[in-house]
């Protein structure tokens, strides 16, 4: 099932392809063999040339790629600096090693005001504070047959709000905020437990409990 962040993401993206002069050069951070991002893009009639990056392999048969790099977010240099006009990395944050590495590479590889569209989960919602505590085959139960193996979590960012401040340091600005509440999502296949979590998550709409929301987008520019 496709979550709001990255419907929202994707909407995003969308956006300030809008505004970008020319042919887009973009880079997908995390990438791995998907392209769910990239084919809504094209749907929109959106031309682009893209690198890949991921820590396994990550190439895929399309036009639009240019590069496709097996590295870790920290570690970037076989990219050039000072060359993309956007980034993003489609739940990606929460798998990363070392934030604070992580961010200063990108800021690297940007251009001067580029943008960096990330979707991330939020360590301290109810459900990943239990998460992190519950080993990846457990997680693996959660996701439907045919995808991708779930992957171990870091969180290396330890909480949305360090996240941002990690960013702010590394000079990015911060251009929006989105938080969305999606334990649906995880449990849609689970009779009972399905509709109590549609209730729990219409509950933090409702009282807008923005902290322990599940998921999160943050646009971020490169000062």
């Amino acid at each position: 099932m496709q979550t709001k962040a990255e419907k929202y993401l994707i909407k995003v993206i969308l956006k300030l392809f809008r505004k970008i002069e020319n042919i887009p050069y973009i880079i997908n951070l995390g990438a791995s063999k998907s392209t769910i991002i990239e084919e809504a893009i094209i749907k929109e009639n959106f031309f682009f040339i893209e690198d890949r990056c991921d820590i396994e392999d990550c190439k895929v048969k399309a036009d639009y790629v240019k590069n496709s790099y097996t590295c870790p977010l920290e570690n970037m240099e076989v990219i050039s600096s000072n060359q993309y006009d956007l980034a993003f990395a489609n739940f990606v944050f929460e798998h990363v090693e070392n934030s604070q590495n992580a961010v200063k590479e990108i800021f690297r590889i940007l251009k001067p005001k580029s943008k960096l569209v990330i979707s991330l989960s939020n360590p301290q919602a109810p459900e990943f504070i239990l998460a992190k505590y519950t080993p990846t085959s457990f997680h693996q139960l959660f996701r439907k047959k045919g995808h991708d193996s779930a992957h171990p979590v870091k969180y290396s960012y330890k909480s949305i709000n360090n996240l941002k401040k990690i960013f702010k340091e590394n000079s990015f600005k911060l251009i929006e905020e989105k938080r969305f509440a999606f334990t649906y999502g995880y449990l849609y296949r689970f009779f009972i437990i399905n509709y109590l979590s549609l209730v729990y998550d219409k509950l933090l709409e409702i009282l807008r409990l923005e902290k322990i929301k599940s998921h999160v987008v943050l646009v971020l520019e490169k000062n």
